[in-house]
């Protein structure tokens, strides 16, 4: 049963102390992930070079030949060294793949019933991800490494629910609750219950664990790309390959609604409907090869 939203009084200005105490306790990224990123960004980098990186994490290692050895990517031949799938994927690719992995992987705390369907959210997770890279490959097509860096901020979008949903499951849940009850979005829930939005929380987070700025605007900005001069392009990508998501029946929750495209978003896509009909056929097929790849990576 959802929590009574007026049984539950929530002091937002403590709340947003307690969540910035929170955040400050959240813990770093993995030291190999984070030279993995710093070399991958230097130009003599080599494939042996971050293979030595990541083997240097047995766990990472292994998850990531799971991913890569899986049926979205779709190799005939298996493969078996890090050193390998660099070499066929690419450098950001693959960094990528160990940042997605290793993000989510500090955030497993379990939630209330009335929270997060953590399966529903990780297929909307990689339903965005995969529509994102659809998206950027046509819109952003002379753009280097366009494709991969919107598939990373895709499917880290909407990590700042994840967060409130692990560390204030009790809060989380009477916004959703609120959000059931008077048919809103979650970031429109989140801001009148807890006085902050999921974006807000994952623009935090993308900062405390040093991503690149397109990465920050990404997740920070996926539901209002207008607020990014620099970074507009990609924030507009993931707030799209978001919609058509929720469009494609892959929600993040059904506590909330979905948002439509936002007209300046669509008039900066210039698709035409045909070309949307594809987009969403592409998103629905790559997800259907995808949608597993990453969750058994994330599972132990």
């Amino acid at each position: 049963m959802p929590p009574e939203v007026k049984s539950i009084h929530i002091d937002r200005n403590v709340f947003q102390q307690t969540l910035e105490k929170k955040l400050a306790d959240l813990p770093p990224l993995p030291t190999v992930v984070m030279r993995i990123m710093e070399t991958v960004n230097d130009p003599d980098t080599s494939a042996e070079s971050l293979n030595k990186l990541i083997s240097m994490d047995p766990g990472l290692s292994t998850k990531v030949l799971r991913i890569v050895n899986s049926s979205y990517y779709g190799f005939p031949n298996r493969v078996s060294t890090i050193t390998h799938a660099v070499v066929i994927l690419g450098f950001n690719t693959v960094r990528n793949l160990v940042l997605g992995v290793s993000a989510f992987g500090l955030l497993t705390q379990k939630s209330m019933p009335y929270g997060l369907d953590r399966t529903q959210f990780w297929e909307h997770s990689v339903a965005t991800a995969v529509g994102s890279s659809v998206l950027a490959k046509k819109r952003l097509a002379k753009v280097r490494n366009a494709a991969e860096e919107a598939f990373i901020g895709g499917l880290l979008h909407d990590i700042g629910s994840l967060f409130l949903d692990s560390y204030f499951p009790v809060q989380f849940a009477v916004a959703m609750a609120f959000a059931s009850r008077e048919s809103k979005s979650s970031a429109e829930s989140e801001q009148l219950v807890l006085g902050i939005d999921h974006m807000t929380v994952g623009r935090k987070i993308a900062e405390y664990w040093n991503f690149p700025p397109h990465l920050v605007a990404m997740m920070g900005s996926h539901h209002e790309p207008s607020q990014q001069q620099e970074n507009f392009d990609l924030a507009a990508i993931v707030h799209a390959a978001d919609c058509l998501a929720w469009e494609c029946g892959h929600g993040s929750s059904s506590h909330t609604l979905g948002q439509e495209i936002l007209p300046e978003v669509v008039e900066w896509l210039d698709f035409d409907e045909e070309t949307m009909d594809w987009a969403r056929r592409e998103l629905e097929m790559q997800y259907q090869a995808s949608s597993g790849m990453l969750q058994m990576a994330i599972s132990s």
